[in-house]
C-alpha cells in the first residue's frame, strides 16, 4: 500500500495531526497562551505567521486586531471573522508591512522559508513590533553534535508510532526533505539577535522541537 504524499494542501484535520506529530504540543500551547496575557496592548495588532487553521487566533479572549497569515488555502478558515483577518500569502516571497504589533506567533512556520529569506523576515517582524512587543519563535532544529540528533530523532519517531505506523513516519520524513530546512540553535540565536532582539530565551523542548520568545 503507498501512503499519500505529506502536503499542507491536502493534509485533513490539521490540528489533530500536530497534537499526534510534536510531543508535549499541547503543554506548549497553554504556555503561549498563558505567556501571551504579559505582551497584550490595547489597540495593537496580534499576528499569527503560518497560521494554518487560525485555531490560536480565534482562540485568544483578547479584543485586539488580529491577522492570520498562511499559504495554504486548505488549511485556512473559509471566513473572516472581525476581529481576524486570514490572508494567503507566501511568506518566501510577500513581505507585508507588520505594523504596531504587541505579539507575532510564529509556530513551526519559519523552518519552510528559504534560507535567504529568513533574516529578513525576522528583521520585518522586528521593525513591526512596539517597543515591549513579543515574538514567539518555535522551530524544529538540528542538533550540533551527531549523537545528540540520532537519539533525538529516533526518539522522535518512537513518540510518533503512538499514532502512525512506520511505513507513514518513513514516508512523511521522505517528503518534507525538500521543503523544510530546520538551522541549529546557535544559528536561529544568531538571527535573532541579528534582526534586533537583544531579550532572547527559551521556554519550551521536546526533543528537536524548541520555542523561543523575543522580547523588543
Amino acid at each position: 500500500m503507498t501512503n499519500e504524499k505529506f502536503s499542507f494542501d491536502t493534509i485533513q484535520d490539521f490540528d489533530q495531526h500536530i497534537l499526534q506529530s510534536i510531543p508535549n504540543y499541547d503543554i506548549l500551547w497553554n504556555m503561549i497562551h498563558s505567556m501571551s496575557s504579559y505582551f497584550v496592548v490595547e489597540d495593537t495588532t496580534i499576528y499569527d505567521l503560518g497560521c494554518s487553521t487560525g485555531k490560536l487566533l480565534k482562540s485568544l479572549p483578547y479584543e485586539n486586531s488580529k491577522v492570520g497569515i498562511d499559504l495554504s488555502i486548505n488549511l485556512l478558515p473559509k471566513d473572516n471573522d472581525e476581529p481576524i483577518s486570514f490572508l494567503s500569502e507566501d511568506l518566501n516571497t510577500n513581505f507585508w508591512d507588520i505594523d504596531d504589533a504587541c505579539i507575532v506567533y510564529s509556530i513551526f512556520t519559519m523552518q519552510f522559508l528559504k534560507k535567504s529569506e529568513r533574516s529578513n523576515y525576522l528583521e520585518t517582524i522586528y521593525e513591526g513590533l512596539v517597543d515591549g512587543g513579543a515574538l514567539f519563535l518555535c522551530e524544529k532544529i538540528y542538533q550540533k553534535h551527531g549523537w545528540f540528533q540520532e537519539v533525538f530523532s529516533f526518539s522522535h519517531y518512537d513518540y510518533k508510532e503512538n499514532n502512525f505506523s512506520p511505513s507513514t513516519i518513513y514516508s512523511k520524513e521522505k517528503d518534507l526533505r525538500s521543503i523544510m530546512k530546520p538551522n541549529t540553535n546557535v544559528e536561529i540565536l544568531k538571527m535573532l539577535k541579528d534582526a534586533g532582539f537583544e531579550k532572547v530565551t527559551t521556554f519550551w523542548q521536546s526533543f528537536n522541537f524548541i520555542g523561543y520568545l523575543a522580547v523588543k
